[in-house]
């Protein structure tokens, strides 16, 4: 399952959002059920499928000696984790605990990121595309030449 793209969004007054038709579509057409888990991740809420956390959990708790900033990240993402349906139009609701952990108000932007989806404040997302972020030596580093 992979997500790309963008769309910007609103919440409704109960932290509801309908994501992109692109998104419900790869959501629906690969999971028979229609659910994903949403947690939070790097300050944004992510979407991922119960597959994927069974994963991530999994290899988590394998870390034998965990710092202090895993065993924060791990908390953080296990305090985030709810299970949404996504509806026929591809609604899903936030709640309210993740919307505040986001900094979610009313104008979100879903974004596709390969495995997963973001749901971003509008004002933190236009300060990514503010952000210069050069990474051309690691490309280089890990022999990644874009075709362009």
């Amino acid at each position: 399952m992979r997500f790309r793209g963008h769309a910007h969004r609103s919440l409704d007054d109960k932290g509801r959002l309908i994501l992109p038709p692109e998104f419900r579509d790869t959501i629906h057409s690969e999971l028979p059920d229609g659910v994903m888990v949403l947690t939070i991740y790097d300050k944004h809420v992510i979407g991922i499928t119960p597959k994927q956390w069974d994963v991530l959990i999994n290899e988590l708790e394998s870390i034998r000696v965990p710092s202090r900033s895993m065993q924060n990240t791990i908390r953080l993402l296990n305090l985030g984790y709810t299970v949404t349906p996504v509806g026929k139009q591809g609604r899903i609701a936030i709640p309210a605990h993740l919307r505040k952990s986001g900094k979610l108000e009313k104008d979100v932007v879903v974004m596709g990121a390969g495995r997963r989806f973001e749901i971003w404040s509008a004002e933190a997302f236009e300060a990514l595309l503010e952000e210069d972020n050069d990474v051309s030596s690691e490309l280089a580093e890990n022999n990644v030449s874009l075709p362009f």
